[in-house]
């Protein structure tokens, strides 16, 4: 490997026409840092060493376990996540090293935008198939900054220009940005999920409530009480319920568009047809915004996504709300009426577009998903060693 592609930049390994993007050694030292880090402060944990046996010399078999396997696992995280995952450019396709590999044919990819993700920037491909693929690597954010970035996003822009054909790109810049459509066409199927930055806060809330429900159903009580089958199955389906609550808000939710119909998921799923819907606005709620889709029988149908609140967000909120706009329009057969206007309330004043979150958002949120994968991975550490090694 050559000095070129240890700063992160391509790297050929000796195969034509093929160029390789992983991470820099700038960009993984901060990584390593925070990793050796939190294994050192859980070895450091006094839980882990107050059952040692007296008359044993040395530490326990689960002791030494975790102070074995834990450094062997992040190194093994280390390695995917700084010397793994990427992408790949051949003359063919490009290919997606993330923990699952993707090959995507240069011909079904739609669009290579550069949007903004946690404080930073990354390359996402757009599918024709509307499905959207962001790439780990290359990507440049805090503590991981890539000064090469611009440069490889424009690499990857050329390679997909010079391989899908110049003919049958259209130029967009000139228009306002569209969800999902980049270049004047709507795909046969679009699906819209909560975006990372409202479901992952929410999904690592309930994963440590499923951890700590977990632990205490299974867990000794006061005066060293054996816990019962009772509350180890109560601990158990508490826990199950609460996973699959995670799994539903970051996966189960969302719209799908299609040429027929907008599909509604949520706890109430609703099918409805675009010849029946009559307008879609955006309307104030608790402190957010979120779409509402009025029908032709004047029912009301809020949206799940997208939607932003007092601090979760959504930074495509507007280019999403414009593409369900856009698909309304596109099929049905009424057109544009004056229902939307309908739909705001007449004693508040109309919305401004949305603006992107705030500093001090950002800022709440990135601490509250810090706090959490901590106490989640101290609560498997620390309860998987309870367990196992047996008290």
């Amino acid at each position: 490997m050559n000095k070129e592609a240890r700063d992160g930049g391509a790297e050929s390994s000796g195969t034509i026409g093929r160029v390789r993007y992983r991470a820099s050694w700038q960009q993984s030292l901060p990584l390593a840092v925070i990793l050796a880090a939190v294994v050192l402060t859980q070895l450091s944990n006094p839980l882990l060493w107050a059952h040692q046996r007296p008359g044993l010399p040395g530490l326990p078999f689960g002791a030494r376990v975790v102070s074995v396997v834990l450094p062997l696992l992040v190194a093994l995280e280390l390695w995917v996540l700084s010397r793994y995952v990427g992408v790949t450019l051949t003359p063919e396709a490009v290919v997606v090293h993330n923990l699952r590999r993707r090959t995507i044919p240069w011909t079904h990819v739609a669009e290579v935008a550069v949007e903004p993700f946690a404080g930073g920037r990354r390359v996402v491909l757009y599918e024709t198939d509307g499905h959207r693929t962001p790439l780990r690597m290359p990507s440049s954010g805090f503590l991981s900054r890539d000064r090469r970035f611009d440069e490889k996003a424009a690499t990857i822009r050329s390679w997909w220009l010079a391989n899908r054909g110049a003919a049958r790109v259209e130029d967009t810049t000139g228009g306002p940005e569209v969800w999902g459509d980049t270049h004047g066409r709507l795909p046969e199927r679009l699906g819209m999920r909560p975006a990372p930055s409202r479901s992952v806060p929410t999904v690592l809330l309930l994963c440590w409530l499923a951890a700590d429900a977990l632990m205490a159903g299974f867990a000794e009580g006061p005066g060293s009480a054996h816990p019962t089958l009772l509350s180890r199955v109560l601990g158990a389906l508490v826990a199950i319920a609460l996973l699959l609550g995670a799994g539903f808000l970051s996966l189960g939710r969302g719209v799908v568009l299609t040429a027929d119909h907008l599909v509604v998921r949520g706890l109430r799923p609703r099918t409805v047809p675009w010849d029946e819907i009559q307008g879609i606005t955006v309307e104030r709620h608790r402190g957010g915004r979120r779409p509402v889709v009025l029908g032709a029988d004047s029912r009301r149908t809020p949206l799940p996504v997208p939607r932003v609140g007092r601090v979760l967000w959504d930074s495509e909120f507007e280019a999403k709300i414009r593409t369900l706009g856009d698909w309304w329009r596109a099929h049905a057969e009424t057109g544009t009426t004056a229902t939307d206007a309908a739909l705001q309330p007449s004693d508040q004043p109309p919305l401004l577009p949305y603006g992107g979150p705030r500093l001090w958002q950002k800022g709440v949120v990135a601490l509250a998903c810090a706090v959490l994968g901590y106490e989640i991975f101290l609560s498997v550490v620390v309860g998987a060693l309870f367990l196992a090694v047996g008290q």
